[in-house]
């Protein structure tokens, strides 16, 4: 992935802000960072190398120096790249200070390639515009809506069922399954239109968002990329290519919905509605524009299908590589619902105790999210660090959930450590599988009603298997976190 110190001074020679602002990093934070625990690096370009490699190579590099700082004491540790400071909370007491910040929510300066993709909008605004966009979706996931779309979980997990039992027997790719399941799924909640993916594995969507963060990661860490003529010459023609097509469907999607709305269909002022519908209504009150409506719906598709098909991948790799656990979750959900073929309900949802407990125990091992960013608009207060203006805070997860402090033996799988007296003994922080504090993800409820539909009406049919290990797995780190092997599960029908 890095390139070799010759690709640093190419980037330097055609790039000027890039070397004005490594050049100004270093000068200006390495007094502070002097003081902060963690890697020093090289100068100028500090421990970039230490993150040469594959999307595997940040995380364990990460992990090492964060069992460093355990040792010391420190609840952080600080490292510096190509003049960026970034400072890693490794604790939930340490992460409770950037979570609970109601000014720091500026997001980081990796995110400013998802732009082209999602706008200035949820995802990316700060201030009254966030506030308002907030507000936008709160509706969306409000406990009165998650009825309503019970009847849509059941009718794609069902779905998703009967693409298994065509393929009873064999190898099936998971990860892609569940990704067209979740995009299926939020298209139909969110935009009142349904897309067909998981019968439709060619569907260029799908393949668009892979190749689409696939090159949002690799231009975050990859300094050839910043030099435009190299950009255009080797890389421009594929992420063109993908944005298109990420934008053609949200073309499509609202093209169809305001034929719906000029024909008297749909009406946008009903009490109970989907998304796009409200998205629209902002636009006949003058308070939009429809390209604003165009991000916001691939900002809501993304976020609603990305996050969810990355944490269900987890999941059923969990279930396959852990027969017992597996048939602990039949077993309880066989309980529930007996022979029955009915869909799931909210009782039954309530009832799936040990399921849910299964389901957090993957999240705090396979974090769907592997980075939250921060860039810090003023010099920022961390418990006892002091942490500079202008540099930025990784919200990581994983760092956090495998704090052996907090979690012994952090890498053994026990859902028993979210039975509710153990989790009654930790900080709100030290489980943060979808972030926390202001700037949460607003979709944790939907998603998890989704999952346990998935699994309700998954484990009934089908037993999942596998000859890996748990942890033969490692977490490859683009947008959201992906399994390096795949999740190819043999899938075999139950009597």
């Amino acid at each position: 992935m890095i390139g070799w110190f010759a690709l640093l001074v190419v980037a330097a020679f055609y790039y000027v802000p890039w070397l004005k602002r490594v050049i100004g990093g270093f000068l200006y934070q390495n007094p502070y960072v002097q003081k902060l625990p963690g890697p020093k690096g090289l100068p100028f370009i500090g421990s970039i190398m230490d993150l040469a490699g594959d999307t595997t190579v940040p995380l364990k590099f990460w992990i090492r120096e964060a069992d460093k700082a355990r040792a010391e004491g420190h609840g952080i540790f600080t490292m510096t790249a190509l003049g960026r400071t970034i400072t890693f909370p490794i604790n939930g007491d340490t992460l409770r200070y950037i979570c609970e910040s109601s000014e720091e929510v500026v997001k980081g300066k990796d995110y400013e390639y998802l732009r082209a993709w999602v706008g200035d909008g949820i995802l990316l605004s700060i201030g009254q515009k966030w506030r308002d966009r907030r507000k936008s979706y709160t509706q969306l996931f409000h406990f009165s809506m998650l009825d309503g779309y019970l009847e849509t979980f059941n009718k794609h997990a069902r779905i998703m069922t009967e693409v298994l039992a065509e393929n009873s027997g064999r190898i099936v790719d998971m990860s892609d399954l569940v990704k067209r399941l979740g995009l299926d799924s939020i298209c139909d909640t969110a935009m009142g239109y349904h897309f067909g993916t998981q019968k439709n594995p060619d569907h260029p969507y799908i393949t668009a968002v892979d190749i689409f963060t696939k090159y949002s990661q690799r231009y975050n860490t990859e300094p050839q990329m910043w030099v435009t003529w190299i950009w255009y010459l080797l890389y421009h023609r594929d992420y063109k290519h993908a944005l298109d097509n990420l934008n053609a469907l949200t073309e499509e999607i609202m093209n169809a919905r305001l034929k719906k709305v000029e024909s008297g269909e749909v009406d946008l002022n009903a009490k109970k509605r989907p998304l796009i519908d409200h998205f629209f209504a902002l636009h006949q009150k003058g308070e939009w524009t429809l390209e604003e409506v165009h991000y916001e719906i691939n900002a809501a598709i993304f976020g609603g299908h990305d996050t969810t098909g990355s944490t269900l991948t987890w999941i059923f790799w969990a279930l396959a590589t852990q027969p017992h656990f597996q048939q602990q979750c039949y077993e309880e959900i066989r309980d529930i619902f007996g022979d029955s073929d009915r869909d799931t309900t909210h009782e039954d949802m309530k009832a799936m105790v040990l399921t849910e407990r299964f389901m957090k125990e993957t999240m705090r091992i396979f974090p769907p999210i592997p980075v939250v960013e921060r860039e810090l608009q003023n010099d920022f207060q961390m418990g006892p660090y002091l942490l500079p203006k202008g540099s930025e805070v990784f919200i990581t997860p994983h760092l956090v959930q495998h704090n052996p402090e907090v979690y012994p033996d952090p890498w053994k799988f026990d859902p028993d450590r979210f039975l509710p007296e153990n989790i009654d003994k930790r900080s709100p922080y030290d489980f943060v599988p979808f972030s926390a504090g202001t700037r949460n993800c607003l979709g944790q409820k939907f998603a998890m009603h989704e999952m346990k539909t998935v699994l309700a009406w998954a484990l009934r049919k089908f037993s999942f298997h596998t000859h890996h290990n748990l942890l033969d797995q490692e977490l490859a780190i683009e947008v959201i976190s992906k399994p390096t092997l795949g999740v190819n599960l043999k899938v075999i029908p139950r009597n």
